[in-house]
């Protein structure tokens, strides 16, 4: 055929095609909505995986970019710098975000900051927009302070003025001076964070105090590796350089070996932003994927059943002398049509969702400005509906052209009942229903997991009471408040301000709040001996107001409570949790009381009184184990950020205001942020499986509610079918209770077949969601059983529709018009 006649059958097929659809408007337009639901939810994964894990990150050869994965100590960065020759270069970031107050103009904003070396950008083979980098000299202590700035804040805070180069910021009570502008969506080092500073001198980073910075593995090393050295040949320096220093410094905290839970290894970059994700993204990816097949499945399950009515057509047409592989191609358009028309919607539906997901906070994807519809999601979609129409069109137009077309044209279309049942059992329609069933059920599994995953969680006490609680952050200036008097003043008349609003019922200050990120500190008890630093127990620090147990409904088991009079001049003092207790006194609560002993914090010499022993809290949120913690007063350990908590009588968030007021009173140039209810943080820690089970749950129902459908429009068509062979049934003196078991026993056993298949290909599938399940194993025989048992109820309930049907055929009406 030539090029043009080509074209010529193409566009005749296309309008025979469109005139089928519209023939059937309902039918064309439940397919259209079935297949839009499968390829949106499909593209807008592709589009996240692709955004996320897939496209190399925007920096120079960024494969060659590497990261340590446990932090270092100032001594450790320093001789591993000195030492490693794996790297063209190396750098260092601090290992967290810098909350920094920017002050000169209207009222003051909180900026995230980033503190690296000063060579960062040339690691990572990126030019400011404007300006220039940092100069090594401007990575030295003493060196005149400068700072980058994000394309973002350049726009919305300076109005994208040229002339911000050589300008004057003031950060954190600290005149900057602006060198550059980085490039839109520039995220390094802090992937998940929207930072707008960059700074240099990580070691200065103000969330370690200055005393406690030596020996903190605090700093992050990151660099980029020769040309010809792999992975593999870091890792090996690295071990051997790791041996080196824990030789050189047995004593310090990072000389500790590697093990399994906290190795020290060389990670590429692109691995390390995205492993917290990677699991769940390709899970759901997963289930989109099975919910695809399943829109496949029932569509070419309704289509099949339309092939079968239109028998006679393709008959009448083969007799007139049409090709079958003209027929053939003609099915196929139709149902290619319909795929684009149903693709064309789902990207409309796939658009909507990536809106959302790239607000979301619950999956905290890294990168989630990257994530958009661009040609390639497009060319995806566009391809994605070309093969789904073929894969649902394939069945229906080879099925149709199987029956004998000579009997077609007499009239002839019964099929034998036993046949039928044969074929139903194990042909494509009922292969499909029990296809459909099996993928189904496995989405429901996944749900029932995650719910029950989530209610054992729900059941875990996390150690404090959440409700009517505001929190907030306050970052002090390191140059205005720089000593442990002013920083413990202020907070103690910012606690009196806020405990004196209408309504608050306490108010306290805390380091880190619970469910959230936590800092650690070597401890032992004086008395005992005294093993080397490293070596001693890891337990969770708090600096804390005295209200802060009354504000998070924190028990105190034994002893006191913190006052005003446990400050800078008064005997150190602690309160330990009842885990730390148990560490070092086994007996406990029974045996000798931890009251009065004393506890040594880090490398300081001077002991603490133990004063008090708290509650339990669940530290890093309720699906891990407390881990051993105490409190200092904050009066005595005053940090250069802390979090303020206060519990009210009604709704927290209405008290945003009232407490922004009162800081400002107490300090003008002192802004709050992360403004949050700690049910709000509490729920954070949990959004990622919440999310999992809603969208796992959303998935299963439509899935449920597909295979539901294909499993009725296949018993309602076997009925149509086998009117004949019921109206002889009951001709013969069949009562109509045997044919509604009889249709009955036809739709379970399909359902009861695709449930067998589901169970087992669950069975191994589910073993994917470990990481995610607390509580409940992978192979919960209980929520395998309900899922099965809900299956089949539904399933009955979809087969006595058309059973009743079967059962109401009056049979010399049936057998007159047959």
């Amino acid at each position: 055929m030539s090029g043009t006649g080509l074209l010529s059958a193409l566009r005749q097929d296309l309008h025979f095609a469109a005139r089928m659809i519209a023939k059937r408007p309902g039918f064309s337009a439940a397919i259209v909505l079935t297949v839009a639901i499968g390829i949106g939810a499909n593209t807008a994964l592709f589009s996240v995986i692709r955004a996320v894990l897939l496209r190399p990150l925007g920096y120079e050869n960024p494969q060659r970019l590497v990261v340590l994965t446990r932090g270092a100590t100032p001594i450790h960065v320093d001789e591993f710098r000195a030492a490693s020759r794996s790297y063209t270069e190396t750098g260092v970031f601090a290992g967290g975000a810098e909350q920094m107050a920017l002050t000169g103009s209207g009222e003051p904003q909180v900026v995230s900051a980033a503190r690296v070396s000063g060579n960062f950008l040339s690691i990572l083979g990126v030019a400011p927009v404007i300006g220039r980098s940092f100069l090594p000299s401007e990575d030295r202590a003493g060196a005149p302070d400068v700072a980058m700035i994000s394309t973002r804040l350049w726009q919305q805070h300076f109005a994208g003025d040229r002339a911000i180069l050589g300008h004057m910021a003031t950060l954190a009570g600290t005149p900057y001076t602006i060198i550059g502008v980085l490039p839109p969506r520039f995220t390094f080092p802090f992937a998940d964070t929207d930072t707008d500073v960059w700074i240099t001198r990580p070691i200065e980073w103000s969330r370690i105090p200055l005393k406690s910075r030596p020996l903190s593995p605090y700093l992050d090393i990151f660099g980029r590796l020769k040309p010809n050295v792999d992975l593999q040949q870091a890792n090996t320096e690295l071990a051997l350089l790791n041996h080196q220093y824990a030789t050189a410094h047995p004593a310090m905290l990072d000389a500790k070996p590697s093990t399994a839970d906290n190795p020290t290894t060389v990670r590429s970059l692109q691995e390390s932003i995205v492993a917290d994700v990677r699991i769940p993204l390709l899970l759901l990816s997963g289930a989109v994927g099975l919910l695809l097949f399943i829109v496949c499945a029932n569509v070419a399950s309704l289509l099949l059943a339309r092939a079968a009515t239109r028998a006679r057509e393709f008959a009448v047409r083969s007799a007139l002398g049409a090709a079958r592989n003209r027929l053939l191609r003609q099915l196929l358009t139709e149902s290619t049509l319909l795929s684009l028309l149903g693709g064309v919607f789902g990207i409309l539906l796939a658009w909507a969702a990536l809106r959302s997901i790239r607000t979301a906070t619950a999956l905290d994807l890294p990168r989630s400005s990257e994530i958009h519809l661009d040609l390639g999601v497009l060319g995806f979609a566009l391809a994605l509906s070309l093969l789904t129409g073929i894969l649902f069109g394939l069945a229906p137009a080879l099925s149709a052209f199987r029956r004998d077309l000579a009997a077609v044209l007499r009239g002839n279309l019964a099929t034998p009942h036993g046949r039928f049942r044969r074929r139903l059992a194990t042909g494509p329609r009922g292969l499909l229903v029990a296809g459909q069933v099996a993928l189904s059920l496995v989405l429901l599994v996944s749900a029932g997991l995650l719910l029950q995953t989530l209610a054992h969680l729900y059941q875990v006490d996390p150690g404090f009471r959440a409700d009517h609680v505001l929190t907030m952050s306050v970052s002090l200036a390191p140059a205005q408040y720089d000593t442990d008097a002013k920083r413990a003043n202020f907070y103690k008349q910012l606690v009196e301000r806020v405990e004196s609003i209408p309504g608050v019922e306490h108010a306290g200050v805390t380091f880190t709040l619970p469910a959230t990120d936590w800092a650690g500190t070597p401890i032992q008890i004086t008395g005992r001996p005294e093993p080397p630093l490293n070596q001693r127990p890891i337990a969770v620090v708090q600096q804390i107001s005295p209200d802060y147990f009354s504000t998070l409904k924190i028990p105190l088991r034994r002893g006191r409570n913190f006052t005003i009079g446990d400050n800078a001049s008064a005997p150190g003092v602690s309160i330990i949790d009842e885990g730390l207790a148990r560490l070092f006194w086994p007996q406990y609560p029974r045996g000798e009381s931890p009251i009065g002993q004393h506890l040594l914090v880090g490398s300081h010499k001077q002991p603490l009184e133990i004063v008090g022993i708290a509650a339990e809290v669940h530290q890093s949120g309720r699906d891990t184990e407390p881990m051993p913690g105490f409190y200092l007063p904050n009066a005595q350990s005053p940090p250069q950020a802390a979090i303020l908590a206060l519990r009210t009588k009604s709704d927290p968030a209405t008290f945003t205001d009232a407490v922004r007021r009162q800081v400002l009173a107490l300090d003008h140039n002192q802004p709050i942020s992360e403004i949050k209810t700690l049910s709000a943080v509490l729920d954070a820690s949990e959004s990622q499986r919440r999310l999992m089970f809603s969208l796992l749950a959303a998935f299963s129902i439509v899935a449920t509610l597909l295979a539901v459908l294909g499993l009725y429009s296949v018993i309602s068509y076997s009925v149509v079918e086998r009117t004949r062979e019921i109206a002889i049934r009951q001709a013969l003196g069949a009562q109509r209770g045997s044919i509604l078991a009889l249709v009955l026993r036809q739709g379970l056993g399909l359902a009861l077949g695709g449930i067998v298949l589901g169970i087992a290909v669950a069975a191994g599938v589910t073993r994917l969601l470990n990481s995610m399940l607390f509580g409940v194993k992978a192979i919960d025989p209980v929520t395998f059983v309900l899922a099965a048992m809900l299956f089949l109820i539904v399933a009955l309930a979809a087969s006595y529709i058309p059973a009743r049907r079967a059962a109401a055929v009056e049979p010399m009406a049936a057998l007159r018009d047959s």
